[in-house]
């Protein structure tokens, strides 16, 4: 069964930067009050994550403190109420989405000139009731073309504006109705947001190329609901979730494809859990050979042990683009340490996995036993092979397992809690940068710690060293980069240490850009220096060509992740090692 995304999918502009406010207030609010004047934005799941962080909704009973934090949510709030909560001695925190923003300037500029304002849109819905309290008592609600025919006749001058959240379909209906109603005396503002049409539009071209659809978002939600709406409309199986344990038994049953498509205030991880929910429908209903090689390789990404044969593969081209023949034990060596080192920290890292990848987390919980066992017996057959490698591997491994446990385990002073700070994970560019730095010099360390040293320890060994670990230090902090971005769209509410998340989407394409230009310079000068032998050429196929080819597809398909990224992501170490090894079967030692 083939599952399609949406073209535009997650959290709308408005949705995202709402939420964003909510954290940094959160963060930096840490043991004071804050809440919200109601739900900030209309999905479930998202809420109860900003509730479990400390957000509470605002009881005008029962007000917080002078001093504390109140945030407007991303639908707006009349003015009249937030004048009342600054005079309260409340901190407030504008998060009204900019686009509503935009209408409720623009509807009390049309009522202070002494227009009546008609809002198309939901009666009791607090955008609509935001932008009524924009009207200075001139304002009427209209749900529909019928509704526009019950408003007075007799009005000189009338502002038609529409509700953000409402279906395109439907303006120029309206628009007609109020033409009608007051020939020549209405001004219109289509305020329907960009990213309420571009939903609509990519679940109507959705729909003619699946036999099911999914969407996904809050039961409270407008623009969801018009979207599942519109599915149903097309013909095709819809059905409305929040979550994956919604998919109704048998939905799947008989559907060759099935879209999967979003509303504009639902999360990135909200979709992948759904998203992955349905890839393990497809599988557990498919018995071909096709349907076994997948689950093989699901099977192999998500226990870490293609990403550590990739590492120890990786390992074998840099050396034999340094100049040096590896013993056989060092790739026992790469091999069980990383895969040691990624299944201890996938159980350790299991809140943020949950919801940035809630397949290997359910993995992880189905298999923790045969997991567990694995990773100990992964350390210890690191650990024999670096003993039978020399007491100063040992040495080195021992390091880099102290370092492994520091960036993983929690920091026990409350100097860095209050901060936010939990560990070297949660530190700016702590988690791409650690684990690269770890794995660089896990490859390229021990060619001078073994005994006797593979590579001499003067100063033209030295600078072959430090140039096979600035490579491999590029080459895996560029994999983590792009996970990175998977991982950071569209919520901030994980992957604190992502430089990713901290320089945002379109900053962090730019900079991505330049270090692989950077990197396209650095290996032929490497070659050209005489710290790498030609055979370094063909990290540029695996190096800067790839990721430049993966970076493409992503910003043109971003995609919900999964195992299948990671295989995409991983193969770049797979296909180094083949390469190396095809160039010394043609070429020779």
């Amino acid at each position: 069964m083939k599952i399609v995304p949406a073209r535009h999918i997650g959290y709308c502009m408005g949705v995202k930067r709402a939420m964003n406010l909510a954290f940094q207030a959160l963060s930096r609010e840490r043991g004071r009050i804050v809440c919200s004047c109601g739900p900030l934005i209309h999905n479930l799941p998202a809420l109860k994550l900003l509730e479990s962080k400390g957000l509470s909704i605002y009881d005008p009973l029962n007000p917080p403190p002078p001093g504390s934090a109140v945030i407007i949510r991303a639908h707006g709030l009349p003015p009249g109420k937030e004048i009342a909560l600054r005079a309260a001695g409340l901190r407030v925190i504008d998060a009204t989405c900019p686009k509503v923003a935009r209408v409720q300037r623009k509807v009390a500029e049309a009522a202070a000139s002494g227009a009546r304002v008609v809002v198309w849109g939901t009666a009791g819905h607090p955008e609509v009731e935001g932008l009524l309290g924009y009207a200075l008592g001139r304002g009427s609600v209209a749900s529909g073309p019928e509704g526009i025919g019950e408003l007075p006749e007799d009005w000189e001058r009338v502002f038609l504006a529409a509700q953000t959240t409402q279906d395109i379909t439907g303006w120029e209906a309206a628009a007609a109705a109020a033409e009608r109603r007051w020939p020549g005396r209405v001004t219109y503002l289509n305020s329907i947001c960009e990213a309420t049409e571009d939903r609509q539009r990519s679940v109507a071209e959705l729909c003619r190329e699946v036999s099911g659809l999914v969407v996904v978002g809050g039961r409270d939600s407008a623009n969801t609901r018009r979207l599942y709406e519109l599915g149903a409309r097309s013909g095709v199986k819809a059905v409305a979730v929040e979550g994956p344990e919604e998919i109704p038994p048998g939905f799947t049953d008989g559907l060759a494809s099935v879209g999967v498509a979003s509303g504009a205030s639902t999360p990135i991880w909200q979709l992948r859990m759904v998203y992955q929910a349905l890839g393990s429908l497809g599988r557990s209903s498919e018995r071909t050979p096709a349907s076994f090689f997948g689950r093989f390789f699901r099977a192999l990404a998500l226990s870490f042990i293609y990403r550590a044969a990739g590492g120890a593969a990786v390992g074998w081209a840099l050396a034999g683009a340094a100049g040096y023949e590896p013993p056989g034990l060092f790739f026992a060596l790469f091999f069980y340490f990383a895969l040691a080192v990624n299944l201890f920290n996938g159980f350790l890292d299991r809140d943020s996995s949950r919801f940035n990848d809630p397949d290997r987390s359910a993995f992880f919980s189905k298999y923790r036993g045969p997991l567990v066992c694995a990773a100990l017996l992964s350390f210890a057959l690191a650990m024999a092979a670096a003993q039978a490698l020399g007491r100063w591997i040992v040495v080195f491994l021992a390091v880099q397992t102290v370092l492994a446990v520091m960036y993983a385990i929690p920091y026990p002073l409350e100097f860095f809690k209050e901060r936010g700070l939990r560990g070297v994970k949660d530190m700016p560019g702590g988690k791409t940068l650690s684990t690269a730095v770890g794995k660089a010099l896990l490859l390229s360390c021990p060619a001078f710690l073994v005994e006797p040293p593979l590579i001499a320890p003067d100063a033209r060994g030295l600078a072959v060293g430090m140039c096979a670990a600035a490579l491999a230090f590029v080459h895996i902090f560029v994999r983590n980069y792009l996970m990175d971005l998977q991982e950071a769209r569209g919520d901030r509410s994980f992957g604190a240490g992502s430089i990713a998340l901290l320089l945002g989407s379109r900053r962090s394409a730019r900079f991505l850009v330049l270090v692989l230009a950077l990197w396209a310079l650095a290996i032929p000068a490497s070659c050209l220096a005489g710290l790498m032998r030609p055979e370094g050429l063909l990290f540029m196929v695996t190096g800067p060509l790839y990721n430049a080819f993966v970076l493409t597809r992503f910003l043109k398909a971003p995609g919900l992740g999964g195992f299948q990224f990671d295989l995409y992501l991983d193969g770049q170490f797979l296909l180094a090692g083949l390469l190396s090894v095809a160039f010394h079967a043609v070429a020779g030692p």
